[in-house]
């Protein structure tokens, strides 16, 4: 099956599945909602559109199988590890007036979905956020599909239409993509390999990796992860942001 690698290394990134409310966790590998949504803002959809679920479906359709990268990159077996950073949003200004939602203490202030100032006892709430992050992680992903797909892929992760980021804003890349193209997903894993400094070709059973299953997980090392997206925006006349459960199986190397 036609097959696409790219390369994914950042100083901070960000795999959220299952967090909730004020704790932003992270996963150990990037999750499929993350770099399908990575590659819908490359393409220029817009998940404000009534078409979004729509738009967003071929691409979503794609198979992933995401590669642990950092022992083979680094001269000393490096673990990727977690911190948690300390967020303050809002809070500790009270508006001039309170009709005015165009000062600088309003705009400083927490909002409400509806954009009103969240306010407790007359005093605006500030809100307190735990987001945790990967350091010292590389991979690759294999998006395995429709050739004509995957070839709008790379040319979009080559020259996006939107900012590239790994899971939030702040996870900016620290070095090109480098999207190429393979006959099967061993083929593309190659070329990205060869195209990286201090890689060669290697096996991908040599590696650490995590493969999305086509049927339900009943082996070893599988299991199901939330992470299948529908639709990211929230739109009059399609579904809300929305995702389905997905079979993964987790590869360990013969060698650990």
């Amino acid at each position: 099956m036609p097959a696409l690698a790219f390369y994914i290394d950042a100083p901070l990134q960000s795999w959220g599945a299952s967090s909730k409310f004020q704790y932003r966790e992270t996963n150990a590998f990037p999750t499929k909602s993350a770099l399908i949504g990575l590659i819908a803002g490359a393409l220029g959809i817009d998940k404000n559109l009534s078409s979004e679920a729509n738009l967003l479906r071929p691409i979503a359709d794609l198979k992933l199988t995401v590669v642990r990268l950092n022992k083979q990159l680094t001269q000393r077996a490096i673990s990727p590890t977690r911190f948690t950073d300390f967020h303050t949003v809002g809070g500790g200004y009270t508006p001039l007036n309170e009709r005015d939602q165009t000062s600088w203490q309003a705009m400083m202030c927490n909002h409400k979905a509806s954009g009103g100032i969240k306010k407790t006892k007359g005093t605006p709430d500030g809100v307190i956020t735990r987001r945790s992050y990967l350091t010292d992680a590389r991979f690759a992903a294999l998006l395995e599909g429709d050739a004509a797909i995957l070839s709008q892929v790379q040319a979009a992760l080559l020259d996006p239409v939107w900012g590239v980021w790994f899971g939030r804003k702040t996870c900016l890349p620290a070095s090109p993509l480098t999207p190429t193209l393979g006959a099967d997903r061993q083929a593309a894993f190659d070329q990205l390999l060869d195209a990286l400094p201090a890689m060669t070709s290697a096996p991908l059973e040599s590696f650490e990796y995590q493969e999305e299953l086509d049927a339900n997980p009943d082996q070893d090392g599988a299991f199901y992860q939330s992470d299948q997206p529908i639709a990211f925006g929230q739109h009059h006349g399609a579904v809300p942001a929305a995702y389905q459960a997905r079979g993964i199986r987790h590869h360990r190397p013969a060698t650990d």
